[in-house]
């Protein structure tokens, strides 16, 4: 049970539940094993369940018209997802996928419901939560608006420094827990694998970011101060 509720507190979605208030939700928690490329689920199949990765990596993803994949995200230990499943009826907004061998607990909408009716002070603590995951959402979509795709590169970088990088060592480098591909990279913002390639050259010239056995090490301050000459 200790080692549910440290992972339900990982979720960012459950941070500011105690101890107590997150017990209701383990007796809904179903644990599932996925094979690498296992699909989760499809893009307009009927909201049923959310998610929170336990092990693995899980994509997700959508198609254009023209059939090109758009990654959305990677998610892996303590990543809830799709936040809209919650508090909304409709369709799953995107593809997921197991990208390796991988390990989700899933929750049942209506399992989920029935905590907040017997806990109705949760509901007030969730709705926070998911404001906060909303004015994420909306800086996201300024930056594509507003911002040159280098500028894009550079927050993205930075954004995955937070939610999936290990600081190590003692300057300042962070190493990326989750492996991407540049494609994958121009696919979350999108902008061109060439505008990637040419911006991660240009920051491993500065020593500001290391690719070392295919993993990403980064300097977040020094790409902050890269930032400043874009302002």
């Amino acid at each position: 049970m200790d080692s549910e509720i440290e992972l339900l507190k990982s979720a960012m979605f459950f941070k500011d539940l105690s101890d107590q208030e997150l017990k209701p939700f383990l007796s809904i928690m179903y644990r599932r094993k996925l094979t690498d490329r296992t699909i989760l689920f499809l893009q307009g199949d009927p909201i049923t369940h959310v998610f929170i990765a336990t092990a693995g990596k899980i994509k997700i993803y959508r198609n254009d018209q023209a059939g090109k994949e758009q990654v959305l995200h990677f998610k892996q230990h303590g990543d809830l997802f799709p936040h809209v499943g919650f508090f909304r009826q409709g369709h799953y907004p995107a593809h997921a996928q197991a990208i390796e061998d991988s390990e989700v607990f899933s929750i049942a909408i209506k399992d989920f419901e029935q905590v907040l009716m017997s806990n109705p002070s949760l509901s007030i603590k969730l709705f926070r939560m998911l404001g906060d995951q909303i004015v994420n959402l909306q800086q996201r979509l300024e930056e594509l608006a507003l911002r040159s795709a280098n500028e894009r590169i550079l927050l993205l970088l930075l954004r995955l420094c937070e939610t999936h990088g290990s600081v190590i060592g003692k300057e300042g480098w962070v190493k990326l827990n989750t492996r991407f591909k540049n494609a994958d990279l121009a696919n979350m913002i999108g902008t061109s694998r060439e505008s990637v390639n040419r911006m991660i050259s240009q920051l491993r010239k500065d020593d500001a970011l290391r690719l070392e056995e295919g993993e990403y090490l980064i300097r977040p301050e020094m790409l902050k101060d890269e930032l400043l000459n874009f302002t």
